[in-house]
């Protein structure tokens, strides 16, 4: 199932490996950071981008945000990693990213050697950390943006692999599903695909990864692929409409016209009013059109716009099957009243099918938080600080 976007690397499990050993078992045209930005040299651990800090105190600062963390200063100790990470790695000196990674995890070694729930946390925080980035300046960040995503994924991936059981596969496949929902937001789909092909692989059941990995899929002409990870989602959620309305889409283009026809026609009968079910009629109405059943696609058109009267694309959809079969009055007067309906905006139907939107990735980014924040007293007990009841982890 596993279908490649472009020649990768291997699967990067270094940390797993390093911290399993050791514990002996044992951007582009942006303007830079302004000033109080996190890494901008004005944050509160009072560092700033450059400049020298030892080992051992990049081991202290990262104890005191993981402490931070553990007490529930949910809003302030991702920012204050990012401070230090940013401080410590420069993209002109990759030696710097390794300086912080053995520092990171000489700490991680420390505070996980007796409970291996603390990955957890930690993986969410590095994972919290790397949305704020993403969604700030990125000039100069690419080495501490890269650093920090592939922190969370392989401390969720180590944190199964030593658990071993079906929860931890749950919560490692819903890290890897929420960083490959922020890679598909920044168009990074090569890495993206990856990501979620590897949730997938944790947690076969795990819809909202299927779910993105078949946009991904269908974006590249993938076709047969997204056929597969689709019928594996509705394997898992049979009733799941947007996956079964993109099935047909991927079906139809597929040149499988029956299996995609019955079920566009099952979509349409249903009685919501959906942004899929809209589009549901304009590709059924496609679908007749394409084998040139032209009255039933008008039929399916004319229904389409009872149900959705402001719908510009059905009505253009319309005005061309009838200009196909000489009623051009009538098409002229379908697109003088679409003139007069209101643009279509970011809440399109189409739109919302060709865009990555926040609602897919929410279920998982729901499930982290929860897992983070039941763990945080144990984080807190490792580190030896006073246990707290956090508000909130994460979004």
């Amino acid at each position: 199932m596993r279908a490649r976007i472009e020649q990768r690397g291997g699967p990067g499990v270094w940390l797993a490996a390093a911290i399993w050993l050791w514990a002996g078992q044992t951007a582009w045209g942006q303007v830079p950071p302004p000033a109080g930005a996190p890494g901008s040299g004005g944050g509160s651990l009072g560092l700033k981008a450059g400049q020298e800090i030892s080992s051992e105190r990049i081991q202290e600062l990262y104890r005191r945000i993981l402490t931070d963390w553990s007490s529930g200063q949910v809003d302030r100790a991702p920012d204050e990693l990012i401070e230090l990470e940013t401080a410590v790695v420069s993209d002109e000196e990759p030696k710097t990213r390794k300086r912080l990674f053995e520092a990171e995890q000489a700490v991680i070694h420390q505070v996980g050697a007796n409970d291996l729930e603390v990955l957890v946390p930690i993986a969410v925080l590095h994972h919290e950390a790397y949305r704020r980035l993403i969604d700030g300046p990125v000039l100069g960040r690419a080495l501490v943006i890269n650093h920090t995503r592939k922190m969370a994924r392989d401390l969720a991936v180590l944190y199964k692999q030593q658990s071993g059981t079906e929860g931890a596969s749950l919560v490692a496949s819903r890290v890897l599903t929420s960083l490959g929902g922020m890679l598909l937001r920044s168009a990074q789909y090569p890495s993206a695909s990856d990501m979620l092909e590897e949730a997938i692989a944790l947690d076969g059941r795990n819809v909202s990864a299927s779910l993105a990995l078949s946009t991904i899929y269908e974006k590249n002409g993938q076709y047969k692929s997204a056929e597969e990870v689709l019928r594996q989602l509705l394997a898992a959620d049979p009733a799941h409409v947007e996956g079964r309305f993109r099935l047909a889409v991927t079906l139809r283009r597929l040149e499988k016209p029956e299996e995609a026809q019955k079920i566009l026609e099952e979509l349409v009968a249903a009685p919501e009013t959906s942004w899929v079910n809209a589009l549901a009629f304009q590709e059924l109405a496609l679908l007749e059109s394409g084998q040139g059943k032209t009255s039933a696609a008008e039929k399916v058109l004319r229904t389409a716009i009872e149900r959705y009267p402001e719908d510009v694309r059905l009505h253009i959809q319309l005005a061309s099957v009838l200009d196909r079969r000489g009623a051009s009055a009538e098409a002229g007067a379908l697109v003088e009243k679409a003139l007069t309906l209101p643009a279509e905006g970011v809440s399109s139907a189409r739109w919302l099918y060709n865009s990555a939107r926040p609602d897919i990735f929410e279920e998982a980014r729901s499930f982290l938080a929860e897992n983070s924040r039941s763990r945080l007293p144990m984080l807190a007990q490792a580190l030896g600080a006073p246990v707290a009841t956090a508000t909130g982890v994460g979004r």
